[in-house]
């Protein structure tokens, strides 16, 4: 069973008085997009007192005297759960963390526990400095991890070193082993036995490296208890797994300096193992503040009454179990019919600013909590629960959303922006009609201006001005901003502050139940099918240091009989060739200032381009006049969404040879270079960040495609010469080679006659 959709149970292990776990449980409300539950574990050496200062949390463990991590960790497991992650007071999570996570612990049902990359640790798992520890900083470095390792884990053996700063656990592993040895009290070392007698009931322990968790710096007392235990807890831990201490002799030798765990053949043999070790009777959690308050979640509306129908339908789905709306309104046409019910009150007003309306929305909102809940936007089922969260947690006074989608309903068109741009967007990084709060930070710091921009914004900035904490969570499937033309704040999606830091994207799953409503707005279809006579077919040219190339590129272009086109001109090179680019209003260039993969530059080229198809334009190769007119065709006649050619002639202008690639696979194929596609698909597949083979990848993704081949290999020439990105190796079956002037006489004619549909042979 994919875990996925796994009950998660994380424990913060509160060691200190210190604030550090509160920071903790914030930073994992706010970058945690998997479901989870959070459970603050209190344990607290003798000499700190029985109280946690600074922490407050609806669930928390109090860990018994002595105490210390392996004791902890093994109430925690004695919770119900599938998954365990302990996390040690102070951790700063990343977007992503546990997703991937979990993503390695699904890789293999024998990977049981799993850990990320950190800033600080003994062991291989420091993958990065410890730079800023601002929120920024740590998304960049999350970013670079996620750039340079993708997917990959790797096995700790033969240590199973996996530090206990972050450590997840499955359910199974613990039903094998039990318990972790409580015997390393407050030291070092419990977190190997536990891996290593998981490693000998068949469980791997592996580094999932593109998670990244961040550590601050521990607290002095931590530092003291472990560097004061560390010689006597490394004895301990050979004395449990060195197979020569379980004989007499062995006993009496003194310890080695390093343990080398696999690579030693007395390391854990089971006969002297204690393999299993009894857990403690399941604590009891205690509460410390009610769960779940009633949320008023109060909608401001006017004018818009089939957008209050289709949001009832999301306020109705909402997990949140005691909730309430309150809708204030203008008069009754701006109410549909049939709203009616137990959890739904209206509000008639005579005011007509969006703050006045919030203002007496939250005078008759009846609960503890305050959402904001904006006519026109779409909410996911879990937005209330998430955003609840970290306020009953303690952990914040008010939360809101921030890395949503847009939706443009007149084009039927998903934008997503970079972090970078969400937070020049948003004051405070959330979108202010996201904002959930206590109703007594309104009391305090309300009320709202009585404008109709910003008034969320500013009621925001008086709040945190007044002390109120704020937790950002990443809202991508919580809610989808929507733009439909008579929005309150207007702009233009795609250009709108930084054109760079937008990208349009497809058009999520999670939309699926709710589509129609929005696709009936829209001004055109969503289906992908050729709208026009003669569709717009965006070019796409990735280039790099090819000077030489550029101009044939362009002529070739220009000549093209297939009138909607557009040309867009990816450079990345050492040499810049914007000087070869003619002003043409056809023509675009982008200027890259560092270099990326070949596929990066492909989707960059996507994401600009205008038209509805989008067909390669390699910069090396020769096409005809008559080349877009039949890719065009192709798709249309043949109702496929992708087309190209799977048998097509090479030359070589420096040796003058050619020859016939005849493709022989069973898998359907069409070459690179010959690439024409609907937008759509695009949207649905993307280029993997590769310089080599993106295109194979796009062609053979196991994303449904209906593909057709081009049958006009007379209208395509492509080259062989030492800078190909890909070189050819031309002795294969599938290569035959042909007379070098039937080659040359294709590319040397003014024109290629359009009728000729047949395949031209040797």
């Amino acid at each position: 069973m994919s875990l996925r959709s796994a009950r998660v149970l994380v424990g913060v292990h509160a060691s200190s008085g210190s604030s550090a776990a509160n920071e903790t449980l914030l930073a994992l409300h706010e970058v945690t997009a998997a479901p989870f539950e959070a459970t603050l574990l209190i344990d607290l050496p003798p000499d700190e007192g029985p109280a946690l200062a600074g922490v407050a949390g609806p669930r928390r463990l109090a860990i018994a005297p002595p105490g210390g991590a392996p004791a902890a960790f093994n109430h925690l497991v004695t919770q119900p759960a599938e998954v365990y992650v302990f996390l040690e007071e102070g951790a700063r999570p990343t977007p992503g963390w546990l997703t991937r996570l979990l993503r390695g612990l699904d890789e293999d049902p024998s990977n049981g526990l799993a850990g990320p990359s950190t800033n600080r640790c003994w062991n291989e798992q420091r993958a990065v400095s410890s730079r800023g520890a601002g929120a920024q900083e740590l998304e960049l470095q999350a970013e670079s991890l996620a750039r340079r390792f993708g997917d990959a884990t790797r096995s700790m053996a033969p240590l199973h070193s996996l530090s206990d700063f972050c450590l997840a656990v499955r359910r199974e592993v613990v039903a094998a082993i039990g318990a972790a040895d409580t015997a390393y009290g407050r030291g070092p070392c419990w977190e190997m036995d536990y891996a290593a007698r998981a490693a000998r009931a068949g469980f791997r322990s592996v580094w999932v490296q593109a998670a990244f968790v961040h550590r601050s710096p521990p607290p002095a007392s931590r530092l003291a208890a472990e560097r004061g235990l560390f010689d006597t807890n490394k004895g301990l831990y050979q004395d449990r797994f060195c197979g020569k201490r379980a004989t007499p002799a062995g006993r009496e030798a003194p310890y080695h300096e390093h343990c080398r765990g696999e690579d030693c053949a007395d390391f854990a043999p089971l006969a002297s193992l204690r393999l299993r070790l009894p857990l403690p009777a399941p604590a009891k959690i205690e509460t410390v503040r009610g769960e779940q308050p009633l949320v008023s979640c109060v909608m401001p509306t006017r004018g818009r009454p089939e957008f209050v129908t289709q949001s009832l339908v999301y306020f109705r789905r909402q997990d949140y179990p005691h909730r309430e709306l309150i809708i204030v309104h203008e008069d009754d046409a701006d109410l549909p019919a049939g709203i009616d019910g137990p959890r739904v009150r209206t509000l008639a007003t005579d005011e007509r600013s969006i703050g006045g309306k919030r203002n007496a929305g939250a005078e008759l909102a009846r609960g503890e909590l305050i959402a904001h809940w904006d006519d026109d936007d779409w909410y996911g089922d879990q937005r209330l629960s998430r955003q609840a969260a970290p306020i009953l947690s303690g952990a914040a006074d008010m939360s809101g959303l921030n890395d949503m989608l847009f939706m443009v309903i007149r084009d039927a068109e998903f934008w997503s922006v970079t972090r970078a741009l969400f937070r020049n967007l948003f004051l405070e990084n959330v979108a202010g009609g996201t904002l959930m709060f206590r109703r007594e930070l309104w009391e305090r710091a309300g009320p709202y201006p009585s404008t109709s921009m910003r008034e969320d914004a500013e009621f925001m900035a008086g709040a945190m001005s007044a002390g109120a904490r704020l937790c950002r969570l990443g809202g991508r499937e919580l809610c989808v901003y929507v733009r439909h033309g008579h929005n309150t704040w207007r702009f233009r999606e795609g250009y709108y502050l930084q054109r760079s830091g937008w990208s349009r994207v497809a058009e999520p799953e999670f939309l699926a139940r709710d589509r129609d409503f929005y696709l009936a707005r829209a001004t055109r279809a969503k289906a992908p099918k050729l709208r026009s006579a003669e569709p717009l077919v965006s070019c796409i040219m990735p280039t790099a240091d090819r000077r030489s190339f550029v101009p044939r590129a362009i002529r070739q272009f220009l000549a093209q009989s297939h009138r909607e086109r557009e040309l867009l001109v990816i450079d990345d090179g050492r040499d810049c060739v914007a000087d070869l680019i003619p002003k043409h209003e056809a023509i675009r260039y982008e200027r890259l200032d560092h270099r990326l993969t070949l596929g990066e530059k492909r989707n960059i080229a996507c994401e600009l381009a205008r038209g509805e198809l989008i067909a390669h334009w390699d910069d090396d190769d020769w096409m005809a006049p008559q080349w877009l007119e039949s890719q065009v065709a192709t798709l249309r006649e043949q109702g496929a969404e992708l087309c190209g050619l799977d048998q097509l002639y090479f030359y070589s202008p420096g040796t003058r040879q050619a020859w016939r690639y005849v493709y022989r696979g069973l898998e359907p194929w069409v070459c690179g270079g010959t690439l024409c596609y609907t937008r759509e698909l695009w949207q649905r597949i993307r280029f993997p960040r590769i310089n080599v083979g993106e295109d194979n990848a796009f062609v053979w993704s196991r994303q449904p495609k209906r593909l057709a081949v081009n049958g006009r290999s007379d209208l395509y020439v492509a080259m062989v010469h030492s800078a190909n990105t890909s070189p050819k190796v031309v002795d294969g079956r599938s290569w035959t080679s042909v007379p070098t002037a039937q080659v040359e006489r294709l590319m040397l004619s003014p024109a290629v006659a359009a009728t000729r549909a047949r395949r031209v042979g040797p």
